[in-house]
C-alpha cells in the first residue's frame, strides 16, 4: 500500500504588531495638594512619572513625597526659590539649589537623585560654566520636547498642544518628554492625555539616571 506523504501544517500568519514606545510623564512646581489627585490618576492607569520639586514645597508635604517613592514614581529636584535671578544668579547658585532640595529629599524620603530640571527650562538661562557645573556634580539635567503649556492654558487646549507635539515627534522616532504641572486642570485632563498615548501604543514610564536627557 503507498503511504501517503504528511503535509505539515500552515503557519499561520500573523499581523506584525507595531513595535512599542516610550513618553515620559514628567510634573514641575509640586508637590502640592492636587498631586494627589495626580498620584491618584497615574496609580488607577498603572503608569509612572517624574516629579520634579521645589524644596520648600517638599518640606511643606513630605506624605506626599513619601506617597510618590512608594507608588514607584522617579522624584527629581527643582531647585528652591524658582526666581530667575537667585537661581541663576551663578554656576554655584544653581548647584546650591539643587544640593539643598536634594538633602531634604533625602530626610523626608531616605531617596537619593541625581535628576534635575531648572526653572523654566535651561534656555536662555544656564550658561555653558553652568552646564559644566552639573555635569561635574552628577546631575542630570532635564528639559522637555513637548510643553503642554498647562502653566498658562489652564483649559483643554492643553491637550490638542500635548497630541500635536507626540504626533510630531514620531515623525523622527523621539521619545516625547511632557512638561505638565502639579494643577487642577493637568489632573483633571491627564486620564485623556494618557488615554490617547496608550491608543497609540506608548509605554508610560519613569526617567532614570540611564538615559540621556532632552535638553532645549
Amino acid at each position: 500500500m503507498r503511504k501517503l506523504a504528511l503535509r505539515k501544517p500552515r503557519a499561520r500568519s500573523r499581523k506584525s504588531r507595531p513595535a512599542q514606545k516610550t513618553a515620559y510623564l514628567t510634573f514641575d512646581d509640586g508637590p502640592k495638594l492636587v498631586t494627589n489627585l495626580i498620584l491618584d490618576v497615574l496609580a488607577r492607569n498603572k503608569v509612572k512619572g517624574t516629579f520634579f520639586m521645589l524644596e520648600p514645597l517638599i518640606r511643606r508635604f513630605p506624605k506626599t513625597v513619601r506617597r510618590m517613592v512608594r507608588e514607584g514614581h522617579a522624584v527629581g529636584l527643582h531647585g528652591v526659590t524658582h526666581k530667575v535671578s537667585q537661581f541663576y544668579a551663578s554656576k554655584q547658585s544653581v548647584i546650591r539649589e539643587f544640593n539643598d532640595t536634594r538633602n531634604t529629599l533625602k530626610k523626608v524620603t531616605g531617596k537619593d537623585t541625581v535628576l534635575v530640571r531648572t526653572p523654566y527650562g535651561s534656555l536662555p538661562h544656564m550658561r555653558p560654566s553652568y552646564f559644566k557645573a552639573v555635569r561635574h556634580t552628577g546631575y542630570r539635567l532635564w528639559d522637555w520636547n513637548v510643553d503642554s503649556r498647562d502653566w498658562k492654558l489652564r483649559n483643554e487646549h492643553l491637550i490638542y498642544l500635548v497630541k500635536k507635539g507626540v504626533l510630531n515627534l514620531e515623525k523622527s522616532g523621539s521619545r516625547p518628554v511632557i512638561l505638565m504641572h502639579d494643577l487642577p486642570m493637568t489632573a483633571r485632563l491627564l486620564p485623556r492625555i494618557i488615554r490617547f498615548l496608550k491608543n497609540r501604543d506608548y509605554r508610560l514610564k519613569k526617567l532614570d539616571s540611564s538615559l540621556t536627557p532632552v535638553q532645549l
